[in-house]
């Protein structure tokens, strides 16, 4: 009882706010729930699970989650300080975050039949938007059938994305890669230890990696 009222003072004192659908189902371990400061949680939907683990530090964010069947998972000492996950209007998508991964301000947006995983121990820094669709329908004329249809993107551990990137669909990163600032990744690359930058994205430099501390 003495720690359910804690965790209700504390959610009171840093405007944290919950509203949940009854059918969905949210795993907040109290080392989680404890870092909470200034979340919304909006679960909609049916069979819906949002699960973080232990020790994430989140911070003015709001997760939205609807559809059906859909995940939103936040890994063990997961950092995010600012943004907003989304995840609506599909059915048996995900959102996955690794662990020990940072994330100093980003916006994930699901809303088609399409995913995003990113790693473990990655960085990614602020104005960060990765999204899977485009919102709105491209059409052929000939066939009347739609050509930009959503797709998953991946990106793997130990990646350091940087500040004001757009990630678009289809993009996959291997381990070891730096995104440069400002740039738009919107394709799969098949290789790591690299820098990739520019509009769109290209490798610039091989044979690298980095590292969080500046030697």
């Amino acid at each position: 009882m003495l720690e359910r009222i804690q965790r209700w003072l504390h959610n009171l004192a840093y405007k944290n706010r919950r509203s949940i659908k009854p059918g969905n189902f949210v795993l907040l371990p109290a080392s989680s729930e404890r870092q909470m400061k200034k979340v919304t949680i909006k679960l909609g939907g049916r069979n819906n699970r949002l699960v973080f683990g232990e020790g994430v530090v989140i911070s003015h964010c709001e997760i939205r989650l609807d559809g059906e069947d859909n995940l939103i998972e936040i890994g063990a000492r997961a950092r995010f300080s600012s943004g907003k996950i989304y995840l609506r209007r599909t059915c048996g998508q995900h959102i996955r975050i690794g662990a020990d991964t940072t994330v100093e301000g980003a916006y994930l947006l699901v809303d088609e039949a399409a995913s995003i995983d990113i790693g473990n121990d990655c960085m990614l820094s602020t104005d960060i938007l990765i999204r899977t669709g485009d919102k709105h329908s491209i059409i052929d004329v000939a066939s009347s059938q739609r050509v930009n249809l959503a797709r998953d993107v991946r990106i793997a551990d130990r990646v350091w994305v940087g500040r004001d990137v757009q990630i678009l669909k289809g993009t996959v990163l291997q381990p070891e890669t730096v995104v440069g600032a400002c740039s738009l990744v919107s394709r799969a690359f098949d290789e790591g230890h690299c820098v990739v930058a520019g509009v769109p994205a290209k490798i610039v430099k091989r044979g690298i990696r980095w590292d969080r501390s500046l030697i």
